[in-house]
């Protein structure tokens, strides 16, 4: 994925967490690919994140061989930064929902 660094997205974004969200923005690549390599995510599997957030978790999740994956993400802030990387990978699609309500 050619993507800039995340802290370099957040910043030129000037994204700040949101307390109220329950908000937390991972940005070492390393722990975000060790998260997705625990949880088990494997080739072909169709994933739903809940609360994409700047896209994080959905840079290390996309970089497996997953099926698809479909991002949760109540805060419009993140949505543009989202959109960015679906242009660059087909396999994400975005939704602009509350997971709670579901």
């Amino acid at each position: 994925m050619s993507l800039p660094p995340l802290k370099q997205v957040i910043a030129a974004h000037q994204l700040r967490t949101k307390k109220a969200l329950g908000q937390h923005f991972l940005t070492d690549p390393q722990l975000l690919a060790e998260i997705v390599t625990a949880s088990g995510v494997g080739a072909g599997q169709h994933v739903v994140e809940i609360g994409s957030g700047p896209g994080g978790l959905t840079r290390a999740l996309l970089a497996q061989p997953i099926a698809s994956l479909n991002a949760l993400e109540l805060d419009e802030r993140c949505l543009p930064i989202l959109a960015q990387i679906q242009h660059i990978d087909a396999r994400l699609r975005i939704i602009n929902d509350d997971a709670l309500k579901h």
